[in-house]
């Protein structure tokens, strides 16, 4: 009989970040302390279609995968990569990005099947990955965001310019409003840009947030749960060419230059981390995030809050915890750790 600690690591799904997440799942898989924990990973491709990913090639095995079958089936196929023969996990590592992994989709199948995972519940997930809702929930109890609106595409350009310029002004930066990694994002300098950018944003949503683009510094903080202790990371300034964050600048090594901890002045840094930690709060979220801001000539302004945040060779968590003097897999073994303190919710 095992000791080792059984842990699921989901990894992969279907949405526009799928190979981010391919990525993080298989960095989680070298850097798991496996003289604690026994890791098995699942390539989750949804609408409930499924492969194991080979952990010693570190590429998908594709034999596994099902499609076209009844949904019954395929959710029992669902059921069976998870808890094979009904033997659930002891945990559940969710290294999935985007919709359906990063949404609460993930979360509420996890506590239908009563197994815990990392990360926040269903609630924060859902409210994290909603971009107009979490800027209406920051509104309302006054932490800063910049000036938004938003559209669905159904109002004539010209009305819809009329709003933009009343509620946030030009430029401005149009997002799909539930995706991640700068995915279907574009800066619209004047009103003549307006329709093609909410049009390529509609692409990937139903809503189009259309937000103030704020100039200043841009930064981001990593949160850790370590037992009781909420852990404000080291804040990291990001400097991307161009000065646009997207998805080449964020996932293309050496592109964008990332420092940590942020050349701000102390008592700025301190406001950046305790913004970051009433956001992490006031949403309700577990475990780990990264809240990303800008530092204004106003102060820290909230842009958005990631909860599955990548774990890439490129990414911002990893290297803000670094920087704190926690390995990678130590960091690691504190969001299962986390996870598993969370138990069955």
């Amino acid at each position: 009989m095992s000791d080792l600690i059984e842990v699921v690591i989901l990894m992969g799904g279907s949405s526009s970040e799928r190979d981010v997440s391919l990525v993080t799942g298989r960095a989680v898989m070298e850097a798991i302390d496996t003289s604690r924990f026994r890791p098995r990973p699942v390539d989750l491709q949804l609408p409930l279609r499924l492969a194991r990913v080979a952990a010693a090639s570190g590429g998908p095995d594709t034999a596994g995968t099902a499609g076209g079958l009844p949904v019954e089936e395929e959710a029992s196929l669902l059921l069976e990569q998870i808890a094979p023969a009904g033997v659930r996990p002891d945990v559940v590592f969710i290294a999935l990005h985007g919709r359906y992994g990063e949404d609460g989709c993930v979360q509420g199948l996890l506590e239908l099947l009563q197994i815990p995972y990392t990360g926040s519940g269903v609630l924060a997930s859902a409210l994290a990955m909603d971009k107009i809702a979490t800027k209406r929930l920051l509104r309302s109890c006054g932490l800063p965001t910049p000036r938004w609106t938003c559209s669905d595409g159904r109002e004539r350009v010209a009305e819809l310019s009329e709003r933009v310029r009343a509620a946030c002004g030009y430029p401005c930066i149009v997002k799909p409003n539930r995706e991640g990694s700068t995915v279907g994002a574009s800066i619209v300098r004047g009103p003549e840009d307006l329709e093609q950018a909410v049009q390529e944003a509609l692409r990937y949503d139903r809503q189009a947030l259309i937000e103030e683009l704020v100039s200043g510094t841009e930064v981001t903080v990593g949160i850790l749960q370590k037992g009781d202790e909420l852990l404000a990371l080291p804040v990291v300034e990001i400097r991307p060419p161009g000065g646009f964050y997207d998805y080449r600048a964020k996932y293309t090594a050496g592109l964008t230059e990332k420092v940590c901890p942020a050349p701000l002045p102390q008592d700025v840094t301190a406001e950046v981390q305790r913004i970051a930690l009433e956001t992490h709060r006031l949403l309700g979220c577990s475990g780990m995030s990264r809240v990303d801001l800008f530092v204004t000539a106003d102060g820290p302004t909230v842009l958005e809050v990631n909860t599955i945040p990548g774990l890439t060779p490129t990414s911002l968590l990893p290297r803000a915890a670094q920087a704190a003097r926690i390995p990678f897999s130590e960091m690691i073994t504190m969001i299962i750790e986390s996870g598993l303190a969370e138990g069955v919710r």
